[in-house]
C-alpha cells in the first residue's frame, strides 16, 4: 500500500493533467471549477480505502478490482465526452469526472504494488 498521502498526491497530479487536456481541447475553465476539480480528485483518490479499509479482511475486493476500474473508465469516458460537447458542463459533472480520475489513480497505484488488484474481487 502506498499510503493516503501518496494517493492524494497522485490524484492531484492526474487532475492537473486532465485540466490541461480539457483546456487544450477548448474547454473554458472558470476559476470556480478549479477548487471543485482539486477537492474532488483528492477525495476520489482516497475513496477506495474508505469503501474497503486496508485493515479490513475485505480490502481489495470489488471496489479495488480490475473489473471496477474498467467500469469506472467507461463511465469517465462518457462524462469527458459530455463535458467537451458542452451538453452538461456544470460543477457536479465536472466534480464527478475529477473524483473518478482520483479514484482511477488510486487503483492504478494499487495495481503496481506486489499484491496487485483482483480481477473481480467478489
Amino acid at each position: 500500500m502506498t499510503g493516503r498521502k501518496m494517493h492524494m498526491k497522485a490524484g492531484l497530479l492526474v487532475s492537473f493533467f486532465l485540466i490541461y487536456d480539457l483546456i487544450s481541447k477548448g474547454f473554458i475553465l472558470s476559476l470556480e471549477f478549479l477548487p471543485v476539480a482539486l477537492v474532488a480528485s483528492a477525495l476520489g483518490s482516497v475513496l477506495p480505502d474508505v469503501l474497503e479499509p486496508p485493515r479490513n479482511r475485505r480490502h481489495r475486493k470489488f471496489f479495488h478490482s480490475i473489473f471496477f476500474l474498467a467500469l469506472l473508465l467507461m463511465f469517465l469516458e462518457n462524462i469527458y465526452t459530455v463535458l467537451l460537447t458542452g451538453d452538461l458542463a456544470d460543477k457536479v459533472t465536472f466534480g464527478l469526472l475529477f473524483a473518478g480520475a482520483g479514484y482511477t489513480s488510486h487503483l492504478v497505484l494499487d495495481a503496481l504494488t506486489p499484491a496487485g488488484l483482483p480481477i473481480v474481487g467478489l
